[in-house]
């Protein structure tokens, strides 16, 4: 396995200005640095419900090559989610990748607006592959998410081998998001690090 794309809860993190942003970076520019440095992105439900077809568009040119836009669900499918997602897929095309659904009342279908779906959830399982981590099950198309990535490489490495171990073998590749309240991103850099070493 060869691409293993590590990537993180969102890329607008007042945090990161100075730290992984450039101190006078403007907003509009950070999706074009994230991208340089990372490949997929978990977008946070709140953020893309209220993006315009304009700024989607924006978004599309931001990002070059091959990357790929992941976006959080939470808890059930509203007309206006819907709505929401077949503008997304429509102006994002192949660069829409999945749906991250995180819920504990709401079984999703595999697929919403034929876009593929992964559940993170302690009491629900959608069928086929599955991986269970910091006590949830991540179930549907294989996806790899923590809320709370440590900073011990050790620990790191057997994250990655652990998720890395229920791919299918013909699977090419999968997204591994970090996410949290704050995340740490020498944590993260480290962890990409870590699954290029091992050949990820």
């Amino acid at each position: 396995m060869d691409n293993l794309q590590i990537g993180t809860f969102g890329w607008l993190h007042e945090d990161w200005q100075g730290s992984f942003y450039p101190d006078d970076m403007p907003e509009e520019w950070q999706l074009d640095y994230y991208s340089n440095a990372f490949r997929v992105v978990l977008v946070p439900q709140e953020q893309w419900l209220n993006l315009t077809e304009e700024e989607l568009e924006e978004y599309a040119d931001c990002v070059e090559g091959e990357f790929a836009f992941y976006l959080e669900l939470r808890e059930s499918m509203s007309p206006q989610k819907q709505q929401q997602l077949g503008l997304m897929k429509h102006v994002l095309g192949s660069l829409l990748s999945g749906v991250v659904v995180f819920s504990e009342s709401w079984l999703p279908d595999a697929y919403l607006e034929d876009v593929p779906v992964t559940l993170v959830s302690e009491s629900l399982v959608l069928p086929g592959w599955q991986w269970q981590a910091e006590g949830k099950m991540i179930s549907g198309e294989p996806l790899g998410f923590v809320g709370d990535l440590q900073e011990s490489g050790k620990w790191q490495t057997e994250l990655l081998k652990s998720f890395v171990g229920t791919l299918p073998e013909q699977l090419l590749g999968a997204p591994f998001f970090v996410g949290g309240d704050v995340i740490n991103m020498s944590r993260v850099a480290n962890l990409k690090v870590v699954g290029e070493v091992l050949g990820y």
